[in-house]
């Protein structure tokens, strides 16, 4: 009955879906990214002017400056002054161009942004300066504006740099001052702080809401103006890489959306400052410019989902409505199909429509206990299915084996004939070397390579030959008393503890003997290498439940270095070791005895926390 009604309240509600919710979705999509669309192009158009605007500012402000330099280069006052210092040869502080720190003081009056004005003669001394201390001294950090200037005719401004007795950064501006002759007879050198030059124009945040903000970067990536997330101290000792830092520093303009220099996504305009070698940028973070969207968002969703709401609700009242007489007839019929065969018609009467009714009980009744009986005949056929399919798998890998075997054998025999013959005379060239002899340790070398090849090519014999099981009873703790004691030197060496959790009434398995100790020692042998000096080994074992019977699981754990996840998938592989001096035919030997034994083997590991191997084995006897 439920089943239907939600047909058909399906089926009304998936209409009202396509005639209104989709269409009402689509258009809600549609409006959010044409308005996003918009809104960032609007953005981008916005923060370009900001960006363009700043920089016509700052070149404007400079320029000004630069005028001051070139005014100062020219005065006749100041061009006569150098003239007769150097016809007169007389050291800065007796020369009469002392007296010109007035006129050099009335033009750093101007602007506070100057730091110091000074006339520097090409020797490198100071001729005259608003701080008259510094007078007849060396020039210092001019160097570089200096050399711009010998190739320019026009005032230039020298590269950001740190001041070594202030916090800040400051720049240099520099012009000729020539004599009659055209001759350098001096430079005007102006030093400003971008503290009081740079920041009050780019700190301006008109237009750039709570996140945005606008600096400067040099050549090398360093921030020279007033940062809004970062102190001066984080930002003079290291440089930024964002794209627009990186984009503006390759001499392109543009606006993109990336991350800036806090990490933080922002819209953001760059462009490059030839004149002056540095970069302007303007940001904005992202979600400040995108947030009235969130507008648009929240009112589609909600109108989708009331929608919604109201559709289901229609869907439910008239499918109820409508398919209440139909449910009614077709409920018994229904839950027969659906396999409740127990359904029985309560109608006792005499008549025809009571005959019906006893007739119909009896077919559920009948049909009941034939599809049981089917049930169990399946269920029967299936795991004969099972056993042929195992069966058949394990012939096919038998003869697979034999033959890859065979050619394994033949080839190994055939090696190892000669590698007695390169070992017998390696054994020989030994007795005739003295053990102090360099020779001799080269001697070691091959004789223990040629061991190794022995050995490796024995397990590949072992590997290749042809399992014979011969089935007994094992009793586990047996078995693994007998593989601690073939251990016990190699335990005691390391001095590793092992731990048995053997539960006392533990069923043998059926297996052969020597067959099961061979997989035992071997895993414990890899738990032991792996195992840290004094470590600790933990024996388990367990009966478990699977659909093909009751089991017997024998699980050895380490606390060891671990697998690596890449190595833990090919473990099982032939000649896969980690170790220098290993064969790689170990694991891959016990795999091959466990599934002759129709058993399973399989590994878990974690790197630093150890490893843990399990070993299967079905059909214990007994386990009941």
């Amino acid at each position: 009955m439920l089943q239907l009604r939600r047909k058909i309240s399906h089926r009304f509600f998936l209409a009202i879906m396509l005639i209104v919710v989709i269409p009402i979705g689509i258009m809600g999509y549609e409006s959010y990214i044409l308005a996003r669309k918009t809104l960032t192009t609007l953005a981008f158009q916005h923060m370009a002017t900001i960006a363009e605007s700043k920089a016509n500012h700052l070149d404007s402000w400079l320029q000004e400056r630069l005028d001051d330099v070139e005014i100062l280069a020219r005065l006749p006052v100041i061009r006569e002054a150098c003239r007769r210092y150097h016809e007169s040869k007389a050291s800065p502080s007796e020369s009469p161009a002392i007296l010109l720190k007035d006129t050099l003081a009335l033009i750093e009056g101007t602007s506070p942004s100057y730091e110091n004005i000074y006339i520097l003669l090409p020797s490198g001394r100071v001729l005259s300066s608003t701080h008259p201390d510094l007078v007849g001294t060396p020039g210092s950090q001019e160097q570089e504006v200096i050399e711009r200037l010998r190739s320019s005719d026009k005032p230039v401004l020298g590269p950001v740099y740190q001041h070594p007795e202030k916090e800040g950064w400051h720049v240099q501006l520099a012009a000729k001052i020539n004599g009659p002759d055209n001759r350098t007879l001096a430079f005007i050198v102006a030093v400003l702080d971008l503290s009081r030059t740079v920041d009050p124009i780019m700190v301006e945040r008109i237009g750039l809401g709570e996140t945005g903000e606008t600096y400067l970067v040099d050549k090398d990536g360093r921030i020279i103006s007033e940062s809004r997330f970062l102190d001066w101290d984080e930002t003079a000792e290291q440089s930024f890489d964002t794209h627009g830092i990186r984009s503006a520093l390759q001499e392109r303009k543009g606006t993109a959306v990336y991350d800036n220099y806090v990490g933080r996504e922002v819209l953001g305009s760059y462009a490059w400052m030839p004149r002056y070698q540095w970069g302007i940028l303007a940001e904005m973070e992202t979600s400040e410019i995108m947030w009235p969207l969130a507008w648009i968002k929240t009112i589609g969703i909600c109108t989708s989902g009331l929608v919604g709401i109201v559709c289901l609700l229609m869907a439910f009242a008239v499918s109820r409505r409508v398919s209440m007489p139909i449910v009614q007839v077709a409920d018994a019929a229904e839950r027969m199909a659906e396999g409740d065969l127990q359904q029985k018609i309560p109608f006792s009467s005499k008549d025809e429509v009571g005959r019906l009714a006893a007739s119909f009980n009896t077919m559920a009744q009948r049909l009941g206990e034939s599809i049981a009986s089917l049930h169990r005949k399946e269920e029967s056929l299936q795991k004969a299915y099972d056993e042929l399919i195992a069966a058949q798998e394990q012939l096919l890998r038998s003869e697979r084996m034999a033959a890859i075997g065979e050619l394994v054998a033949s080839v190994a025999h055939e090696m190892r004939s000669p590698l007695s013959s390169i070992r017998l005379n390696l054994q020989i060239i030994g007795r005739a070397l003295g053990k102090e002899t360099v020779l001799h340790e080269h001697y070691e070398i091959a004789f223990d390579q040629v061991v190794q090849m022995e050995r490796m090519f024995s397990e590949l014999l072992n590997y290749s030959k042809p399992l014979e099981i011969q089935k007994k009873d094992v009793s586990v703790p047996t078995l693994v008393d007998r593989c601690l004691q073939e251990l016990e030197g190699e335990l005691g060496g390391k001095h590793v503890q092992v731990e048995q959790q053997l539960p006392p009434d533990l069923p043998p398995i059926i297996g052969d003997p020597d067959k099961i100790e061979q997989v035992l020692i071997n895993v414990l042998k890899n738990a032991l290498e792996a195992s840290p000096e004094g470590g600790q080994i933990r024996v388990s074992a367990a009966i478990e439940e699977s659909p093909s019977g009751a089991g017997l699981t024998l699980v050895v754990a380490d606390r060891g270095v671990g697998i690596s996840p890449r190595n833990l998938k090919i473990v099982f592989k032939p000649f896969f070791t980690t170790r220098t001096k290993g064969t790689g035919l170990g694991l891959a030997i016990v795999k091959k005895i466990m599934e002759a034994h129709r058993g399973s083997i399989s590994v878990e590991s974690e790197e630093g926390k150890g490893t843990s191997v399990r070993l299967t084995f079905p059909s214990v006897r007994g386990a009941e």
